[in-house]
């Protein structure tokens, strides 16, 4: 046994992402985020299956996500130059400020009884608005903390955060939720936000602002947003990436639908069905981080789209938690390995003057399309049926991966 074990310690300790742990304070985020993020997942259980219970419609799902997300549509590229100009640090603090403060409303709330859906719209709308700055804040903040060369292997460690807590936070939110009800997982997600405060709060690497206003403001903007759509490559990830994010990710949003009508499950079982996307995560995670050091990062997003869209179709075809847990796992290994990846590869391929607002237009391809995509699949949802929105959805995905395919020269990989 103990032999074992320090083979297992050998095997980390030589695993190339595992050397990012050695900087003191991408641990401080990474311990932060975790926790601050598993206290998001237990509370979305709790959320996503009193919002269904109170109104019984999958538009109403559509909306919590729609009003999360409205925000970076409209302002991310914009807002996006702020991380480019002002101390993201202290960015840092103010956002997981407001979020703590924002989560102690909603708990309160639960507690005393009285929480109404529009309440809920209204926390998420406020969460949405600062989903506009705080993802690029934390994650040029890592680049800062490890440096460009370990970057590649820090992107996909610090995006395994928000998959861990995936894999645990749901389960763990649909027990609490089952045995002593939703305002426990509320208060869990309020305290949960003290973690990133305190990384934040306790960073010791010097950030500094990577661009100065020596030019209008309107200029500063627009910049990013040039850059991205004049670049070939930049330009097709990005649409790869709007793609998935209307027409695929919005099934998460659905998820208390998907168990309750098509899987006939509890709480509890909304919960396995969360964590199923969160383990398949994991695995993505884990491979993209082990061959990130190997020039494979558009081969990753092109195998990662067509995956997805083929765990979609299958999931659309399923009636039993036996096989929609590896659809749902596929769906999560397929949706983190192209957003990280391509993340990754936005930072590596753009100036350090412009990453801030570069990184700021893969955040909007991400999450500003998403809200137009997380309406249109709650309506045809009740419109159609679940079973054929999904369907619909999943194919359009699986048509994009392979019209990227067949344009894959556009694609390049960067020089280190």
């Amino acid at each position: 046994m103990a032999n074992l074990i320090r083979s297992g310690i050998d095997l980390l300790r030589n695993w190339p992402a595992f050397k990012v742990f050695q900087h003191k304070d991408f641990r401080l985020l990474w311990f932060g985020a975790l926790i601050s993020f598993t206290g998001t997942q237990v509370q979305m259980v709790a959320q996503g299956a009193y919002v269904y219970h109170i109104t019984g419609s999958k538009t109403s799902l559509g909306m919590v996500a729609f009003f999360s997300m409205i925000p970076v549509t409209f302002l991310s590229p914009i807002v996006g130059v702020l991380v480019d100009l002002l101390d993201r640090r202290k960015i840092l603090i103010a956002t997981s400020t407001i979020l703590g403060l924002a989560a102690v409303f909603n708990a309160t709330a639960a507690s005393l009884g009285v929480l109404t859906f529009v309440q809920i719209l209204c926390v998420a709308l406020i969460g949405g608005l600062v989903q506009c700055v705080e993802p690029t804040s934390r994650q040029t903040i890592v680049r800062e903390v490890v440096g460009e060369e370990q970057l590649a292997q820090a992107v996909p460690l610090q995006a395994m955060t928000f998959n861990l807590a995936r894999a645990v936070g749901p389960a763990l939110g649909g027990i609490l939720t089952a045995a002593f009800g939703i305002a426990i997982c509320f208060w869990v997600n309020a305290i949960s936000y003290i973690a990133i405060l305190y990384a934040a709060v306790a960073l010791r690497t010097r950030i500094q602002p990577r661009t100065t206003r020596a030019q209008p403001i309107k200029d500063l903007i627009f910049e990013g947003m040039l850059f991205t759509m004049r670049d070939r490559s930049l330009r097709m990830l990005f649409i790869m990436e709007g793609v998935l994010s209307t027409f695929g990710v919005p099934y998460i949003f659905q998820m208390p639908a998907i168990a309750k009508d098509l899987l006939h499950l509890n709480e509890a079982g909304l919960g396995l069905c969360y964590s199923s996307v969160g383990i398949g995560a994991l695995i993505g995670l884990i491979t993209t981080a082990t061959v990130s050091s190997k020039p494979l990062k558009t081969k990753i997003v092109l195998i990662a789209m067509c995956g997805f869209g083929v765990g979609m179709v299958a999931l659309s075809f399923t009636h039993s938690i036996i096989f929609a847990a590896p659809a749902l796992a596929c769906l999560g290994a397929g949706a983190i390995s192209q957003f990280n990846t391509t993340n990754t590869l936005f930072q590596l391929l753009s100036p350090p003057a412009l990453r801030g607002r570069v990184l700021s237009m893969h955040m909007w391809a991400i999450a500003g399309l998403a809200p137009l995509g997380n309406l249109a699949m709650g309506s045809l949802a009740d419109g159609i049926g679940l079973s054929r929105t999904l369907l619909f959805g999943g194919t359009i995905v699986g048509i994009g991966g392979i019209v990227a395919f067949i344009l894959r020269k556009n694609l390049r990989e960067p020089d280190h």
